[in-house]
This record gives structure tokens, sequence and C-alpha cells, in this order.
């Protein structure tokens, strides 16, 4: 949350610098044109979208940080997608200001086209890569149980081998305090988070779907469960068994 909030803070800065300060060094492709490319550029209007761009990314930050510290169960998916379609068109709307792309009657100039392609992949990577990783992080978490191990497959999977296994334990999950490095998506908890009682343990969860396992490894903690009960009590005594 307190990240949220200085990234917030940060971003807000770096707005008011590029528009009202005029510190175009700051922006990304101009500040490395030739005297007469930038010279093609409408800079004043392109900082004040930067601006823009820069103070709706931040009131995004603090409203999912609003969420956060208020604990409600709001999905957060909806506002990271929102964030990626406005920031996809501010940069293509910049790029209208760009006298090096388009002409004085707004017509894509002979090599406008290869000067696009940057902003294009950026385009494919945020609104078909992004929600693309979302939708994996979200899908069920497959684990099989060998005679050695316990694999679990997918996004920060492990191996586990019985042998490094100290204890195996039908609980509830603790509360968690805030992910380390690990993905929320939904009602998935996948990857590294810390509990509320200090623990950094390992997590692969849907929070819809109670009790959960606990493996007392000797490498990391690890809570997981399935997409049902029955699912989950199945997995328990497989592992139980071995």
């Amino acid at each position: 949350m307190w990240i949220l909030i200085l990234a917030a803070g940060i971003v807000i800065a770096l707005g008011f610098a590029v528009d009202r300060l005029g510190w175009y060094h700051l922006i990304s492709g101009y500040n490395t044109m030739s005297k007469e490319k930038q010279e093609r550029v409408d800079i004043k209007k392109v900082a004040r979208l930067i601006a823009w761009m820069c103070y709706g990314i931040s009131a995004l930050f603090l409203i999912i940080a609003l969420i956060e510290l208020s604990g409600w169960n709001v999905p957060l998916e909806p506002f990271f997608l929102a964030l990626m379609v406005f920031i996809v068109g501010m940069l293509w709307r910049m790029q209208r200001y760009d006298g090096n792309i388009y002409d004085g009657a707004g017509r894509l100039r002979p090599d406008g086209k290869k000067r696009l392609i940057p902003i294009i992949i950026v385009s494919v990577v945020l609104l078909v890569g992004v929600p693309a990783l979302m939708f994996w992080f979200s899908q069920p978490t497959e684990v099989i149980v060998t005679d050695e191990a316990i694999v679990i497959e997918g996004s920060y999977g492990r191996e586990v081998p019985f042998d490094e296994v100290e204890d195996v334990t039908w609980t509830t999950l603790p509360d968690i305090a805030r992910r380390t490095n690990g993905a929320d998506t939904g009602t998935r908890l996948t990857g590294h988070f810390r509990t509320e009682a200090g623990e950094d343990v390992l997590l692969f969860i849907d929070r819809d779907v109670e009790p959960v396992i606990r493996l007392d490894w000797s490498d990391k903690t690890i809570y997981l469960n399935q997409s049902s009960f029955k699912e989950t009590r199945q997995l328990y005594e497989d592992i139980r068994s071995r």
C-alpha cells in the first residue's frame, strides 16, 4: 500500500516537472532527437498530455491503495485493465503532435509508420500481454504427487521432495500482510507473501476454498489448495499417504 502511495507521489512530481517546469529532457525519445526534429514537435501539448497521464496513473494508484487500506473486497483487475487502456490511449494521442510522424494536415508522413513501431509494440504488450499474464496467474494450480515429491506446476512452481517435508497440516490460511514477490489476481494468491505474524510463505491459494494444506518444507512454508474442498481434501490425503 505504502509503495503505491510513494509511487503516486513520484509520478505526480514527474508530470508536474515535465509540464510546469519544462523539464522536457525527461521525455524519452524527445531528448535524443536532433534540434531540427525537436522543432517539429509541439512539445508543450505533448508535455501537457504526459502530465495528465501521470496524474491519471497516480489517481488510480491512490484508489488501489485506499481499497487495500480499507480492506474492501474489491477486485483490482478492472482497475489495472483500465490503466492499460488509458496509457495506450494517451500515448497514441501524443503522436498526433509529433510533426516527424504526421504533417500539418494530419496525414502520416512516408516514414511515419516506422516511427510508430515502438508505440505499436508497447500497445500490444499492455493490451494483450498484461491481460494474458493476469489470466495465466488466475488459473488453478496443478499439483502432482509422486512417490518421491510433491510437484507444483506453473508460475512459482516447486518440486518438494518428501524427505524435506517436516509436516503436513490441514488448516486455515493465516492473515496475509503483503505480497513480497507474487501475484494477487481475483481470488488467487500465487507466489511469495508475508503473513501478519511476519512469516514468509509461498502461496498457491484460491481464497474461496478453505481449509487449505500447509507444507512445512525445509526451504519455505507452503500453503496450497485446489479448486474445491473435495479436490483439496483428496490432495491432502494423497500427500499424507506417501
